[in-house]
């Protein structure tokens, strides 16, 4: 379904990200009051215009009111002309007169411009509002009002700092109390904490392009947000930072995970894949073969091949990888090669607890094959994938897989016990009358070499790993939407599109939980103000704000409606008559509501 969302009002600016600002209450007692803290009275001083030192100041205006009533007696003891009635602890009326006639308004207002001004400064660098004076004894600002609880243990890496939504981003983490390091490429004259980095951030200058800088950069991260992009439309530029770059940082976000898992002591890391089938080891080059080759009737049921007319063999290549070749010939023919499973690994953990979805490494020739699992109840489900001409990863959801009999419950991975790779010939055998039908040599020769290439398949297999669930999504990726941008030519934009879904590939085939956005293209206006649309199919048009796009990236890190999706992001529009891409699913009227969990929930997973 595409969705989109009416946002009116949001403001995304970083002081109102934060909320209102609420002043600490004096420390004095109103007339009356009672309470179990010592109160205290404080006579009329002489040199009353004199300016106070900044710490009585301190003590006086901005102090707890269980600090003052600590430090009550001292500052009584302290101060001539003090006096207290022996065996009260309340004030009388005529104490807080004396009280409200010892504050000077004049000296007020010049203590309330320097926090003022402290405050100011704090902002203006973005640093970590946490050890300040303004901040936390003078004003309670609210800037983590609506942040998770577990901003201030997350650290994230935000690659492309330095750039239009980097920057944004920056800020906005950082006001809600994350730890944040970027990633920035070194440059001539570049200073040592970047331009453009707010002070707070920790740099580390490196590329993307190379493998050692992304290991430094991930060291002791917990997410990642990828929101760089090549400088120009060269291809080299787009291998380096878009293709290149997030294969990178994806292989060195694992490594740091599995590094991380041994530094605790653990034998195995909860987040890294787990082995179903590896034919670099003999155990499993033993035990995969031909399981069946036959066919399939109508209903479901299969019919092995006495006459041998059709052919599939299963050996191990010199690369150790699993070779399955073969060739069909009758109608609705198929082959399988596969296994039982154990349902427990080595270590005596669970295999498929907790997990997700099957990945699988292979390389053919263009045909669509079939995974096919079966349960301890003898059920079987399978589900599709295409094959490349050269090495892929393809990640197959659990919730992709469908009974191959009507009624079946939704597969259940824990009972998954065998595991299958099958090839389905899907047409009628060839006639003999065909060819000679057609009138056209050339077409008849040409269909004879397409039926031949349809009956023969082969099939190289690395490696089958199940990949564990999770909640949120571990890594961040700013791709793009194949909309047209202004000074950018269509031969371009066809690159840095390819360029932009190849590093989603790498992303998607990791197993790391991930979010994928694809704005449109993007400009430099205030964000919060303009109703936003969220759609799957990159049919999106029209531009949307950086600032914007930067909120989106934000609320993703923690939204577990964000994990493993793609999608894309624009200003509402109103499509031409008959050619509606998505309903409004939500008005959200200011920015204490989350958007995001609506807009995501209706759009489909894993893709």
């Amino acid at each position: 379904m595409q969705t989109g969302l009416r946002a009116r009002g949001q403001c995304s600016g970083s002081f109102a990200a934060g909320g209102r600002a609420r002043q600490r209450p004096f420390s004095g007692v109103a007339p009356g009051s009672t309470g179990a803290a010592r109160r205290h009275r404080l006579a009329p001083r002489a040199d009353r215009d004199r300016e106070g030192e900044p710490e009585d100041l301190q003590q006086k205006f901005f102090a707890r009111p269980s600090e003052q009533g600590q430090g009550g007696q001292q500052q009584q003891q302290q101060r001539p002309g003090s006096q207290s009635r022996p065996g009260s602890g309340t004030a009388t009326p005529a104490e807080g007169a004396n009280l409200l006639d010892s504050v000077n308004p004049y000296q007020l207002g010049r203590q309330a411009r320097q926090v003022v001004n402290e405050l100011w400064g704090q902002l203006s660098a973005v640093a970590a509002p946490t050890k300040s004076f303004a901040f936390d004894d003078a004003l309670d600002m609210g800037l983590d009002e609506d942040a998770p609880s577990s901003a201030g243990r997350t650290r994230v890496l935000v690659v492309g700092a330095t750039g239009r939504v980097g920057r944004i981003l920056s800020r906005k983490l950082l006001l809600r109390g994350y730890k944040v390091r970027a990633l920035v490429r070194r440059r001539e004259g570049m200073r040592a904490d970047a331009e453009g980095v707010p002070d707070a951030v920790e740099v580390v200058a490196g590329d993307v392009g190379e493998m050692r800088d992304c290991q430094r950069a991930v060291r002791g991260v917990d997410k990642i947000v990828f929101v760089a992009g090549a400088r120009t439309a060269f291809t080299g530029d787009l291998i380096r930072v878009d293709d290149r770059g997030v294969m990178n940082l994806v292989k060195a976000m694992q490594d740091e995970r599995d590094r991380a898992t041994r530094v605790g002591g653990k034998s195995r890391n909860p987040a890294a894949k787990r082995e179903v089938a590896d034919f670099n080891k003999l155990y499993h080059q033993l035990r995969w073969d031909i399981k069946f080759v036959g066919s399939q009737g109508d209903d479901g049921s299969l019919g092995r091949d006495f006459q041998r007319a059709n052919l599939a063999t299963a050996e191990i290549t010199e690369e150790n990888n699993l070779l399955f070749e073969g060739a069909l010939f009758t109608r609705n023919a198929i082959a399988e090669v596969g296994t039982k499973l154990n349902p427990k690994l080595p270590g005596g953990d669970e295999r498929f607890a907790g997990c997700e979805a099957l990945t699988l490494r292979a390389k053919g020739e263009g045909h669509t094959y079939a995974l096919v699992l079966t349960t301890a109840e003898g059920a079987r489900y399978v589900a599709r994938f295409p094959s490349r001409l050269r090495y892929a990863t393809v990640r197959l959801p659990f919730s992709k897989f469908r009974g191959e009999k009507e009624g079946q419950p939704p597969l259940d991975p824990e009972s998954i016990v065998g595991i299958a790779i099958r090839y389905e010939l899907r047409r009628s055998a060839p006639q003999g009358t065909a060819a000679s039908a057609m009138r056209d040599q050339a077409a008849a020769a040409a269909a004879a070499a397409d039926r031949q290439r349809i009956n023969r398949f082969k099939l190289e297999v690395d490696w089958i790993k199940a990949l564990p669930g999770g909640v949120e999504p571990d890594f961040i990726l700013l791709s793009c939407s194949g909309a047209p941008r202004v000074g950018l030519e269509e031969g371009d934009l066809a690159r840095v599109v390819a360029a932009k879904r190849r590093g989603e590939d790498h992303l998607r085939a990791s197993g790391l939980g991930y979010s994928i956005i694809r704005p449109g293209p993007l400009v430099d206006e205030p964000g919060g103000y303009k109703a936003l649309v969220f759609d799957q199919g990159d049919r999106v048009t029209q531009s949307v704000s950086a600032a914007d796009v930067a909120d989106i990236c934000l609320r993703a890190l923690h939204e577990p409606e964000a994990r493993n999706k793609s999608f894309d992001v624009c200003y509402e529009y109103t499509p031409d008559e008959g050619l509606q891409l998505y309903e409004l699913v939500a008005s959200i009227p200011g920015q204490g509501s989350n958007y995001l969990a609506p807009a995501l929930s209706p759009l489909a997973k894993n893709t």
